[in-house]
């Protein structure tokens, strides 16, 4: 017991020593002894169980908690069966595996083992290896293959010299793992990992997921913020390496960690996952909600023939980028800056230049440049609100085309989970942050904007984007630039179209107007009925999709 301690303490220091981004780096985070233990518990491997033959393997076993779990539940079969202290012993340096390219952790990792053991022989013989498993040669021989592999990203590492790696496109590093479990786990085996959540959902993830969908069962979807102070969400995998049967059903949890999981979890067909355009794991399509998103996703992407009633936002609209700046950009001037008090500008300035003293110099009229409003993000938009600009950028720092800025236009926040728009008619420029959106057709009156802005801000849209895409990402959750041009417009009349602008314009001037505001809530609840009944009428005709 005083080794298990000592082990335990060396462990904590080892990595709380290291420096965060370090850590980082490394992807050297371990997985908490609770989640193992659930882990363990959910492949089935119990101390009630017949574990004497089954070999564990954790290719990326960092300081051993995977292999300690598993050890200590060894052993406490071996008791059970009756096994003298050699022969469990001998049992566990048999069947316990990991390889680890840090010696550091391979040490840790063999006094985690010993501890349990409470075995300090030099004679035990561990098969904790300080190895790059993903260079060794595999054939299926593991019956639990566990793993928290590091998740380090290809844009940031360069992962060619894996032959895995050559075999396809951009790869992160722990779906090189993930393919690793699908490769060594024999007919009838467990895996359980601990994966970044990007594996839901993104597109370099689709070969993957494809493979783990034909031939595994997953019993259980855990999908955690919280277990690692990395800025990262952690999906944990519980699956069989055998076919899943038509019906079967996936538990699925969406919780914050707190050293356990929900005792109620619910349910989703696997069939609906290999459904799915990339495989996704969309877990939230389970609910009544969810089964509506899913049917208006198969209408807009395979409607029935001469049955077209939805059309992709980007057939109406143009999207592009604000300026490539943050936020903190020594090129943005603030309204308070003395620059700015030399020559406040009004609301009758927006959308054209406006004069100011550089900043730092003298305010002498020979060192005016012109300005221009300037947008930062997210949380300069308010649904249906006129953005009001308190920063400023210098017409000479403007990249893009000015008439891009000046033109009406909607904006969509980007690095957000939920959709939100709204109208600029007073020529604001933006940062990277923000969406711009464009009408498609030149000769199309302005007020038609009202309708993508009343789409954009319905709940309907609001809870398509989150469905599909970004309720899969727990930290710093973006809405993708395809995911915004493949939003579904209803293909209606302009008798409906026109409903639908007014109460939006309404919505827009109330907010505007101090003595209106009260009616706020009564015009958006009559503007969300409004587009459910287009949108209920296209499901409801078209009758597609069978969840």
């Amino acid at each position: 017991m005083q080794i298990e301690v000592i082990a335990d303490e060396q462990v904590n220091w080892y990595e709380t020593s290291l420096p965060l981004n370090e850590r980082k780096q490394r992807g050297h985070f371990s997985t908490p002894p609770q989640l193992v233990s659930y882990i363990l518990d959910a492949c089935g491997y119990i101390p009630a169980a017949d574990l004497a033959a089954l070999r564990v393997l954790d290719p990326a076993c960092g300081s051993g908690n995977f292999l300690a779990g598993a050890a200590g539940r060894l052993a406490a079969f071996a008791q059970r069966a009756g096994l003298s202290s050699y022969e469990t012993e001998t049992l566990v340096a048999r069947n316990i595996w990991g390889f680890d390219p840090d010696p550091i952790s391979c040490f840790l990792a063999e006094m985690q083992v010993r501890g349990v053991l409470n075995s300090p022989q030099e004679y035990l013989n561990l098969h904790i290896h300080q190895a790059d498993s993903l260079t060794l040669s595999w054939e299926p021989c593991v019956d639990l293959f566990l793993a928290n592999p590091p998740y380090l990203a290809a844009k940031n590492n360069d992962l060619s010299g894996y032959r895995s790696a050559l075999q396809r496109g951009q790869v992160d590093s722990y779906l090189l793992f993930l393919a690793l479990a699908l490769q060594v786990v024999r007919p009838g085996g467990w895996m359980g990992l601990v994966l970044p959540d990007p594996v839901l959902a993104r597109a370099n993830a689709t070969r993957e997921r494809e493979q783990l969908l034909a031939s595994c069962t997953i019993q259980h979807l855990w999908h955690l913020s919280g277990v690692f102070s990395a800025e990262v969400g952690a999906v944990v995998l519980i699956a069989q390496k055998s076919p899943a049967p038509r019906q079967h059903l996936v538990s699925w949890s969406r919780e914050r960690w707190r050293n356990t999981l929900p005792s109620e979890q619910q349910q989703v067909k696997q069939e609906l996952f290999q459904q799915q355009p990339g495989s996704e794991l969309r877990y939230l399509l389970s609910s009544e909600r969810g089964a509506y998103i899913e049917r208006l996703r198969v209408c807009l992407a395979s409607p029935p023939e001469g049955k077209r009633r939805l059309a992709p936002l980007g057939a109406f609209l143009t999207i592009s980028r604000g300026e490539e700046l943050g936020r903190e950009s020594s090129l943005l001037v603030a309204e308070s800056t003395r620059a700015g008090q030399a020559h406040a500008p009004t609301i009758r300035d927006y959308g054209r230049g406006v004069g100011l003293p550089r900043p730092g110099n003298t305010t002498g009229p020979e060192e005016y440049t012109h300005y221009h409003p300037v947008l930062r993000g997210g949380l300069d938009i308010r649904p249906y609100c006129q953005p009001q600009a308190r920063w400023y950028i210098a017409c000479e720092a403007i990249k893009k085309p000015l008439e891009r800025y000046l033109a009406p236009k909607l904006l969509v926040v980007k690095s957000t989970d939920r959709l939100q728009a709204t109208l600029d008619l007073r020529g604001h420029v933006t940062l990277q942050a923000l969406y711009l959106l464009h009408l498609r057709d030149a000769s199309e009156p302005v007020e038609t904007l009202y309708f993508y802005l009343a789409l954009l801000n319905s709940r309907l849209l609001r809870d398509y984007v989150y469905f599909l895409h970004t309720a899969y990402k727990w930290v710093q959750p973006q809405i993708e630039q395809r995911v915004l041009a493949n939003l579904p417009v209803p293909l209606v009349d302009q008798k409906e179209r026109e409903k639908v602008i007014e109460l939006a314009s309404a919505c827009s001037e109330a907010r505007a107007v101090v003595e209106l505001k009260q009616d706020i809530p009564r015009l958006q609840e009559a503007l969300e009925q409004a587009i459910c009944r287009l949108y209920d009428g296209i499901i409801g005709d078209n009758g597609v999709v069978n969840i």
